[in-house]
């Protein structure tokens, strides 16, 4: 049976990268966006898209411009 998830592992290299040279751990990442931290593991591992909202609040958090994203 295929999952009905959505992958990305080029975005959730992404992700891992912004939140690894931001200094911020996925702890204080998943409390800010209002997360849990298993839910931002597995945006950084590819394995699940965030929403918008979630990923403008990395982005935000991070201080990374938009234009950066992988798509």
């Amino acid at each position: 049976m295929e999952s009905k998830r959505k992958c990305d592992s080029e975005l959730g290299l992404f992700i891992w990268r912004r939140i690894s040279e931001s200094g911020l751990t996925h702890e204080e990442v998943a409390e800010h966006l209002n997360v849990c931290k298993r839910a931002v593991d597995y945006y950084c591992s590819g394995q699940r898209k965030p929403s918008q909202r979630v990923l403008l609040g990395i982005l935000k958090l991070t201080q990374t411009n938009y234009e950066e994203i992988p798509f």
